[in-house]
C-alpha cells in the first residue's frame, strides 16, 4: 500500500514521463519537490523509502545523478494508465 507522499511523487514523474513538452523524463529534486508540494526533508524520506532499505531497488524510482526518474515497475503502470479508458 503506497502512502499519500508516494502517490505524490508517481504522479509527478509520471507526469514528466507523459509529457510532449519536457525534454527530460526526468524530474531535478526541486522539480519533484515544487510539483509535489512536499518540503525537501519529507520528499528525502519517501524517496528513500521508495528505493527499498538496501537503496538499490529502482523499481518504484531510479536515479540519473541527481535526477528521479520512474523505475521499470512504475514506468509500467504510468503506461498503463496510458491504456486504460477515461471513466
Amino acid at each position: 500500500m503506497s502512502t499519500r507522499e508516494e502517490d505524490l511523487v508517481f504522479v509527478a514523474l509520471c507526469d514528466r514521463l507523459r509529457s510532449t513538452t519536457n525534454v527530460h523524463r526526468t524530474m531535478s529534486r526541486e522539480e519533484l519537490r515544487q510539483a509535489t508540494g512536499l518540503d525537501a526533508e519529507v520528499l528525502e524520506e519517501t524517496l528513500k523509502a521508495l528505493r527499498g532499505p538496501d537503496a538499490h531497488d529502482d523499481s518504484c524510482v531510479a536515479f540519473e545523478g541527481e535526477r528521479v526518474v520512474l523505475g521499470p515497475v512504475w514506468r509500467a503502470k504510468c503506461r498503463a494508465l496510458l491504456r486504460d479508458p477515461a471513466p
